[in-house]
């Protein structure tokens, strides 16, 4: 198992110098530059000229990128144009509000999947089973955002049971933060729990049609002892690979649920930062972004291999 999570851990560093590299050519391949950005349209060739030296943009563009690099694993990812702050402090801020919501929502997603996905597999082809399968089907075709304005309708106005829109920091309460995080979880959550429930339900049923299921149930095992102790195991290995998947998703879907209850997450900063230009911040977006969904994956790999003694053998 250590040689597994020490080859998992060294395979990320390639995968975040890609990401790094990305990120920065993406910003190089932008019409114009940096310093015509803050001077504005009005200004002369020369001034951008005297401000691009200033700022070492017209330098070759490895050194560039090998300084700005360096900076970045220092923790520096430069000044915002547009904020005007440092972008580790902006990100910093807003990357609580947006993991609050994707952790929520991976919560309610792997919970709800598991249990209907489990429930439905031990009674397949019964009325629950059809019913789980329906549901499944329903939830996975829902887009967040419009799930989100669904919840905030009924739960949020309606019934007034969650505020609509803000965010309440832990700090500040406890309770007030899970109820300002409740619906955007929510909303993240039911397609990735469809998902997970279908997935988990196929994988269950074909556990439970094994021959050693069979051989646990004739030496006079009960159905939660199998359950419990093997066929959920093995059902699970299928499954930590959709929820690696729906990982990523729920990301990308977080930061326009975050547009949908006003919250003031990485989301919205990074469509604030696109729409004026902010070609620094976008840039490091882009790193913390990339670097959390490589890192998260490296875990369900790791967890993946706890399952699976095949992946820790090869």
């Amino acid at each position: 198992m250590i040689r597994l999570i020490t080859s998992r851990v060294l395979t990320t560093i390639p995968l975040l110098f890609v990401v790094t590299i990305l990120a920065f050519t993406m910003v190089q391949l932008m019409p114009g530059s940096i310093a015509e950005i803050i001077l504005d349209a009005g200004a002369t060739p020369e001034a951008i000229a005297a401000l691009e030296a200033e700022m070492g943009i017209d330098r070759p563009i490895l050194v560039q990128y090998f300084d700005w690099l360096a900076s970045a694993l220092q923790g520096d990812l430069g000044t915002s144009l547009f904020f005007n702050a440092p972008v580790t402090e902006l990100i910093g801020g807003s990357w609580r509000v947006t993991a609050s919501i994707v952790l929520g929502g991976m919560i309610v997603g792997v919970t709800l999947g598991l249990i209907l996905g489990i429930v439905a597999g031990l009674r397949p082809g019964s009325l629950l089973d059809r019913l789980s399968t329906i549901g499944a089907s329903v939830g996975v075709s829902l887009p967040a955002f419009w799930l989100g304005m669904l919840l905030a309708l009924i739960l949020g106005v309606r019934l007034d049971l969650f505020p609509v829109i803000g965010y309440t920091t832990f700090a500040e309460s406890p309770l007030g933060w899970l109820h300002s995080i409740t619906l955007a979880s929510l909303a993240l959550g039911i397609p990735s729990a469809a998902l997970i429930a279908r997935q988990m339900r196929s994988s269950m049923a074909n556990v439970l049609q094994s021959s050693y299921i069979r051989a646990q149930r004739a030496m006079g095992l009960t159905r939660w002892q199998i359950v419990a102790n093997h066929a959920l195991k093995n059902a699970m290995i299928p499954v930590v690979t959709v929820i690696g998947f729906r990982l990523a998703v729920v990301v990308g879907s977080a930061f326009i649920v975050e547009t949908v209850f006003v919250l003031p997450g990485l989301g919205r900063q990074m469509a604030t930062a696109v729409t004026q230009q902010d070609l620094i911040y976008v840039q490091g977006g882009v790193v913390v972004i990339g670097g959390f969904i490589i890192f998260a994956n490296m875990l369900i790999d790791i967890i993946y291999g706890f399952l699976n003694p095949k992946v820790r053998v090869s």
